[in-house]
C-alpha cells in the first residue's frame, strides 16, 4: 500500500512539473524557430501563471525587440537584469534596445563613496548575496573555533581577526540581499508605454505641462494619487503623469 502511495505522488509530482515546463518549452521552440509573436504570446502566459526568471524576461525581451516593440523589451530587460543583475548579456542586450528611446537624460552626479557601494550591491542578485552572507557565517565560525581552542596565541590572534572580519562580510551581504529583495518586491522604476507623454506639474488634466517624454523612457515613481503617478527622472526632474501611461518594472 506504502509502495503504490509512493508511485502515485511520483506521477502526481512529474505530472506537475510537466505541465509548468510544456508551456515554457513551446514558448522556447517558437522563439529558437524565429516565430517571435508567437513565442511573446506564450511567454506571457507563462509569466501570467505566475512562473518568473531572468531567462523568460530575456527571451520575451529579444522577441519584442526583434519585432519592434522598444518600450516592451526594455521593459522586460530591465525586469531579468532586476533578478540577475550579473548576466553580462542582459546588460548589453538591455543597452542596444535604450539606444532607439529618444529621451538622452543626463544621470544626477553622485557621490564616489555612493556610486561604489551601488555597484558592489548590483553586482549580484539577492539570491547570491544569500549565499555568500551563508557561506561567510560559516566561516566565521571555522575561524572562531580557532580563537577559542587553539593553544597557539598567533592562530587565536588570526581566527579572531578573520572570524571578526567574515562576520562583517557576512552582514553586509545579508544586508545587499534584502535591499535586492525590496527592489524586487516594491518595483519602483516604471517604464513609459505610450509614444509620447506630457509631464504635468500636478495630478490633474489643466496641470501645467512641464515636459514631454516618449516611450522607453526609465522613471523612478516616488508617490501616487489616484489614477496619477508622480515620478522622477534620473536628471532630477519631476512631474506627474496618469498611471496607465507607465508599466511598472
Amino acid at each position: 500500500m506504502k509502495n503504490l502511495l509512493y508511485i502515485l505522488m511520483v506521477l502526481v509530482c512529474s505530472f506537475t512539473v510537466q505541465a509548468q515546463q510544456t508551456p515554457i518549452s513551446e514558448a522556447n521552440d517558437f522563439y529558437q524557430k524565429g516565430e517571435y509573436e508567437k513565442a511573446i504570446k506564450s511567454y506571457e502566459f507563462v509569466l501570467e501563471t505566475h512562473i518568473e526568471s531572468p531567462e523568460i524576461y530575456f527571451n520575451l525581451a529579444n522577441a519584442y525587440y526583434k519585432t519592434g516593440q522598444i518600450a516592451p523589451s526594455i521593459l522586460n530587460y530591465e525586469r531579468a537584469k532586476l533578478l540577475a543583475p550579473e548576466d553580462g548579456d542582459i546588460q548589453y542586450n538591455l543597452k542596444l534596445a535604450q539606444v532607439h528611446v529618444l529621451d538622452k537624460l543626463e544621470v544626477l552626479p553622485e557621490l564616489l563613496v555612493s556610486k561604489w557601494y551601488a555597484g558592489i550591491r548590483n553586482a549580484f542578485s539577492a539570491k547570491l548575496w544569500s549565499y555568500f552572507s551563508i557561506a561567510l557565517f560559516f566561516i566565521c565560525l571555522v575561524f572562531a573555533c580557532f580563537y577559542l581552542y587553539s593553544n597557539k596565541v598567533g592562530l587565536k590572534k588570526l581566527g579572531f581577526l578573520l572570524a571578526t572580519l567574515c562576520l562583517i562580510l557576512s552582514i553586509l551581504s545579508y544586508s545587499f540581499a534584502s535591499q535586492k529583495t525590496k527592489e524586487i518586491a516594491v518595483r519602483e522604476y516604471a517604464i513609459i508605454f505610450n509614444p509620447s507623454v506630457t509631464i504635468k506639474g500636478s495630478p490633474d488634466d489643466s496641470g501645467t505641462e512641464l515636459f514631454l517624454l516618449h516611450e522607453g523612457t526609465k522613471v523612478k515613481v516616488i508617490d501616487s494619487l489616484g489614477d496619477w503617478r508622480n515620478i522622477q527622472l534620473s536628471d532630477g526632474n519631476e512631474g506627474w503623469l496618469k498611471k496607465e501611461d507607465i508599466e511598472k518594472i
